[in-house]
Order: C-alpha cells, then structure tokens, then sequence
C-alpha cells in the first residue's frame, strides 16, 4: 500500500523534524550521560567510605591492641620480674609505635576527638604501670641503671619506698588492680569503641545515602534507555548488558544479603568488589559472634551450649567422656577473692589444653566444673589417661606462678562400655567422678558396671549434686 505524504504548510518540514528528532536524541544522551556519570561519582563516593572506615577501623583497633599489649607485658613483670618484659613494654612505646603510627592515620577522622580524649587515659595508665613496675625494680633489687630513663626518673612515695621487698611487690600488684587503674582502662576502651561505633553509623550512612542516589539515578537511566531504544538500539543492548543489568541484580543481592556478581562494566566491578569485602568483614563477626555463644569468654573452651552441641554430633561410641570437678575450689574465692579464683580457672583451662590433643574437645560446663571428650579413645587408653590426670594434678599443685595450689577430680567413661550402664554415657562419668570424690578426690575413677549396680542399690537420686 502506498501513501502520499503531502506537505502541510502550517507544520514544520519532514526536514527539521529529522532535526529536531536528533535535537531531542542528542539531549537525551546528554542526560544519559549526565546520569551515568552522576552513578559513577556515587561509586567513587560508597568505595571512599568504605576505604576510610576500614583504613579508621583497623587503626582503631591497632591502638587498642597496642596499649592491652602494654598492660599486659606490664601485668607479666609485676608477676614475674623478669625483664624480658619491661623490655617488650619499651620496645612496643619507643620502637613499634603502634599507637602513634594509627593516631597519624586517624588524622582526618570526623570523631578524632574521642582518640584524643582515649590517648589521655592511655598516658594516666602507663603513668600508673611505670611505677608498678619502679616497685618491682627496687623490690627485687635490681640495677636501676639497667633499665630505661622512664623507669628510672620514676619517684616512688615515700611510705612505699620504705617497705620491705615483698610490700613493694604487693603494692605494685595493687596498683595494677585497684578501682583507679580499672576504671582507666574502661574509659580508655569505652573511648575507642565509641570511636569505632562512630565511625561505623557514619559509613552506614553514608553508603545508606549512596545507594539510595543511585537507585534514582539507575530509574531515571531506565528511562532514558527506553526512550533510546529506537534510536540507539545497539547502544541501549550494550548499556543493558554491560551497566544496567549488573546494577540491578547487585541492587537485589543487596537487599537478599548475598556477595554482589563480579560482572558488568569497570566501575561496576570495582564497586562489588569493594562490597564484597564489606560483606566478607560483615559474615566474619557473624561468625565470630556465633563463636561467642558457643565458648566461655574467661578461658576460650566450649561453654555448656557447646558441650551440649558436641555431645549430640560426636560419635561417643568411639569417645571418652571426662568430667572434671575443681576439688575445694570455694575455698579459692573465699580465700583470695574471685579475682584470683578467674584466674585459677583460666590456668586449670590452660594446663588442660596442653595435656590432650589438638582434636580433644575440652569445655567448661559450670562455675568450675570442666568436661573432655577424647575423640577415638577406648578402654585400652585407661593408663594413658590416668597419667594425664596425675601430670594434670601435679602441674596444679604446684604452679610455677603467684596461683594457689589446686587439684581435680576426674570420672572418666567410654563410649564402648556404655551398654548396661546408668543410661547415658555422662551419668557414667558422673557416677565414677563421685567415687572420686568420696575417696579423698585429686584422683581420676573409670566406671564399671559395678558402679551403675552400687548407684541403683544405693537408690541415688537422679541429678544429685556430687
């Protein structure tokens, strides 16, 4: 079919509404790429958030680790008196400089102020720590001279330098443990973690922002590519393919929780990339809070949530199950306070990490109640492991540190052993614990049949605290 287009005097020639056509193309790729350009400086923008609070961040933490590091080197020499450690204590201030090498990174950080005010607190605490450690030097009568110009311009007061050696030693230990020492150290970590929990809703919102920007801006590049499309078709399947459809399923794993795809243009990538690593940061405290539910934070072992957990995953019918109970320990915190009795607990988790294996499972499960589960182990280990439980015991009764002596008791049982016993293989370590307990305790007791026959006959209530 043919038609005839006659020329209509009152309207514009066919021309110039060719012209006018790409007048309007023209203006059109001029916001499209206004637009694009826009998205671009929003992902330059969200990439130097996330730089800057991953850069403050780590030198945030940088400080904290460097002045726990110099409470504890200062901790081991008031303990100890050795002087390896007031030698890590000065190399850490006067060499490593960990502290100021992140305050001079910080520099540009909105919330510098609260470092400022935390680095305060830091010098009230070495000032407390050096004389600590004054006390220690005199009170073991070592050569002044040896030591840095630090410790030896320290004056000490004169009712501490006429105590006796071992007051000096108290007192220095006092220091490190008194409420004006405390209360330092909390102020100085509550600084910092004020530091970094602003830092952190600053660069939440910042990308919040970002992100919404070029959510609009992606709409509004929709627009203009469908507008194109005629025009420009090859242009608009090379934005689709290379910008648009990228963005908006990076849009979407935002919103699903999930690692943007490294596809698409440039920028593109360097922004999933960038996220990806926010994202891989974000999954890891996930998991490391995970951990927290599942471990005691005084001494890093399983915790009753974990002992449970692995009871019902590992096969106990090739595990032994040890039960262990601090003998006396009351008698610790009443006598030396609970200070002291945290302590105890954290040597007696150490000394048990030592003495089994890598695949061991030990776990606190109460106040001072511990638990072991010997992944692989039968009845032909008995003598192994009543060797362990005496190195255990001999360790703990005589510690090479300030810790009182103390010992435990262990019930042992045997997952291969478990048919005709009380019912579950942790009543039968419980009833051969109890044994212990009853002859004198500081021993290790495996059960028998003979026990779970001795417990029904004595109609032992079920849960009775041994």
């Amino acid at each position: 079919m043919h038609f005839t287009i006659k020329p209509d005097n009152n309207g514009l020639p066919l021309g110039k509404l060719n012209y006018i056509a790409a007048g309007i193309a023209a203006v059109l790729s001029v916001l499209l790429i206004y637009a694009t350009y826009r998205t671009m400086n929003g992902f330059q923008i969200s990439n130097e958030a996330t730089e800057n609070y991953i850069s403050w961040e780590h030198s945030a933490t940088s400080i904290m680790e460097a002045t726990d590091y110099l409470s504890e080197q200062t901790r081991n020499f008031v303990s100890t008196g050795e002087k390896k450690y007031i030698e890590n204590y000065f190399v850490e201030l006067n060499v490593t400089r960990r502290r100021e090498a992140a305050m001079a990174a910080l520099k540009g950080a909105s919330s510098y102020d609260m470092l400022e005010d935390a680095m305060k607190q830091s010098e009230a605490l070495m000032s407390l720590e050096r004389y600590a450690m004054r006390l220690v030097v005199s009170a073991n009568n070592y050569d002044l001279d040896e030591f840095p110009a630090e410790i030896q311009e320290v004056t000490m007061l004169a009712r501490d330098a006429t105590l006796k050696a071992e007051g000096k030693q108290t007192r220095a230990m006092q220091i490190l443990l008194n409420r004006e020492y405390r209360e330092k150290k909390e102020a100085l970590d509550a600084d910092l973690r004020n530091f970094i929990q602003e830092i952190e809703d600053e660069s939440r919102d910042q990308r919040s922002e970002t992100m919404n920007r070029m959510h609009y801006l992606l709409e509004t590049q929709r627009l203009l590519v469908f507008a194109l499309i005629m025009l420009f078709a090859l242009v608009i399947m090379m934005n689709s393919f290379l910008i648009i459809n990228p963005l908006m399923k990076g849009i979407l794993n935002i919103r699903t929780e999930q690692p943007l795809p490294l596809s698409g243009a440039y920028e593109f990538r360097y922004l999933a990339v960038t996220y990806n690593n926010m994202f891989e940061a974000s999954q890891k405290k996930t998991s490391d809070l995970a951990y927290s539910a599942s471990h005691d934070k005084l001494t890093g072992l399983y915790n009753r949530v974990g002992y449970d957990n692995l009871l019902k995953g590992e096969e106990m019918q090739t595990s032994a199950l040890l039960l262990i109970d601090v003998d006396k320990f009351k008698h610790i915190n009443d006598t030396y306070g609970h200070d002291m009795g945290d302590r105890v607990l954290a040597n007696i988790a150490h000394v048990l990490k030592d003495s089994f294996r890598s695949n061991d499972h030990i776990c606190r499960i109460g106040g001072d109640e511990f638990a072991t589960i010997m992944v692989d182990c039968g009845p032909q280990l008995r003598d192994l492991i009543r060797g362990k439980v005496e190195r255990i015991n001999n360790k703990l009764l005589n510690p090479t540190n300030d810790l009182p002596p103390i010992s435990v008791s262990v019930g042992v049982a045997f997952g291969s052993e478990h048919e005709g016993s009380t019912g579950s293989i942790v009543k039968d370590a419980d009833l051969a614990l109890y044994q212990v307990k009853e002859h004198g305790r500081c021993g290790v007791e495996f059960f028998a049949p003979a026990l779970a026959a001795a417990a029904a006959s004595a109609a032992l209530p079920d849960g009775e605290t041994r």
